[in-house]
């Protein structure tokens, strides 16, 4: 029998602590097996290989990262309607989410496999790795239909509350995407061909078992009514969701401005910058899960009119944030070579990763908070000035490069990054304070 877990009511740290670990473990082993990819490719095909998966990481988190805001859209309604009760919009919500969100990602694939290798080339890519890289990021494109298919389950399990589902799902998943990065690309020598046929299967098995338990709670079983077109709510899903979908897509976008300086420093930097932005996407992972916890609080909480709750969580969420700010943010600064020895070979690759990961460490705590006052605004259907942090984070990216790597070179892509997350971190900070006292002083009139 699947799992839910109704937030409004208990004491909050609990309930919060109770879905926020199976939400980083979940988020964990998913950039376990992250890793392990990056792992395989560099040290069982070489660093030239690493470069070429690398250089599509801000492509993939440009195009996907819209495709997840869109469902974040979808999973926002959907908390608050299982918040107050309302099970018959909750379904509605789901059809309506599935038939927009599905139109839309189709619609992004064709132009995506189109357009690839044009916006490789914009960028600076190498001709020693575009070949690579493209047939990577091909294969990773098209299977867009399956990432929709999970996003789309998670969205629907995340909303009720179980984060205990997600897990097993992505620990299904990372250990056979290990095991068949490792038969294709070890054994078969497919190279990142491989790596790549590898995670979408794996992705569908856990998309898979996501849908088994999803079918196994009796209020989301969905009927022929729920599938008629509510024009309104679909407007409503892309009024929460696009907001969040392009402050995913500028946010890559100030990643792929990055990745354009990098690849004019050669593809040693480039095989550097994909190896650390692995590791700090990995040690994210606990801020980005204390962020996604307070994002389902929030929208349950929301929906039962509960603003106090809301306070009260962000403050709990705050400890935890916190404490995986210093966990996370420690190993970076004291360890950079060690951790980049785990996927690059080459001594100079390495040397060019330890500044870089000694910056990001020791502003993780930014990164922390940003994710925990962001995805609360989210949460509470406030998405329009979270897409404009996106803004602001690539303005920042783009500026503190221009100003900075004249004089410090490679150094100046990591001082844009954590700036960025800084700006970011203060915009949805000093916003969230305000919309708070909004909605308390609005409740309080309400029972005046």
């Amino acid at each position: 029998m699947a799992y839910t877990k109704n937030m409004t009511e208990g004491k909050p740290f609990p309930l919060i602590f109770a879905f926020f670990v199976p939400v980083l473990c979940s988020s964990l082993f998913q950039q376990l097996y992250s890793i392990v990819d990056t792992i395989i490719v560099g040290k069982g095909i070489n660093d030239m290989a690493l470069a070429a998966v690398g250089a599509t990481g801000a492509i993939s988190f440009f195009i996907f990262g819209f495709i997840m805001g869109l469902g974040s859209g979808m999973a926002v309604l959907m908390a608050q309607a299982f918040g107050g009760g309302d099970y018959e919009r909750l379904r509605k919500t789901i059809t309506m989410g599935i038939v927009s969100c599905g139109a839309v990602a189709l619609l992004i694939m064709a132009a995506s496999l189109i357009f690839m290798r044009p916006v490789l080339l914009l960028l600076n890519t190498s001709e020693l790795i575009i070949d690579d890289a493209v047939l990577y990021i091909g294969i990773i494109l098209g299977g867009i239909p399956l990432t929709l298919a999970y996003n789309c389950l998670w969205a629907v399990l995340n909303a009720l509350g179980d984060s205990r589902t997600p897990l097993i799902a992505v620990i299904i998943s990372s250990v056979i995407n290990i095991l068949l990065d490792l038969f294709f690309v070890m054994v078969c020598g497919m190279g990142v061909e491989g790596a790549a046929i590898g995670t979408l299967i794996a992705q569908t098995c856990a998309g898979a078992f996501c849908f088994y338990k999803v079918y196994q709670i009796p209020f989301t079983h969905l009927k022929k009514v729920d599938w008629e077109m509510d024009v309104a709510l679909i407007r409503e899903e892309f009024r929460v969701g696009i907001p969040v979908g392009f402050m995913n897509s500028v946010t890559a976008v100030g990643g792929l401005l990055l990745q354009y300086f990098v690849n004019r420093f050669g593809v040693n930097y480039t095989a550097a910058y994909s190896a650390c932005m692995r590791l700090v996407e990995f040690m994210m992972q606990p801020c980005a899960a204390a962020g996604m916890t307070m994002s389902t609080y929030a929208g349950q909480n929301l929906g039962a009119g509960k603003i106090k709750r809301i306070k009260q969580g962000i403050l709990n969420s705050g400890v935890i944030a916190t404490a995986v700010a210093v966990i996370t943010g420690v190993p970076l600064m004291l360890f950079p070579s060690r951790l980049a020895m785990l996927m690059l070979s080459d001594m100079e690759n390495i040397a060019l990763a330890v500044g870089y990961l000694r910056i990001c460490g020791g502003m993780m705590w930014s990164i922390s908070y940003l994710f925990l006052v962001r995805d609360t605004l989210q949460g509470m259907g406030s998405t329009f000035v979270p897409m404009l942090s996106g803004f602001l984070e690539l303005i920042a990216r783009v500026v503190i490069v221009l100003a900075f790597v004249g004089d410090f070179g490679y150094t100046a892509i990591a001082f844009a990054e954590v700036g960025a997350w800084f700006a970011a971190f203060v915009l949805n900070g000093v916003f969230l304070y305000f919309k708070l006292g909004k909605l308390e002083r609005s409740v309080h009139n309400e029972r005046s």
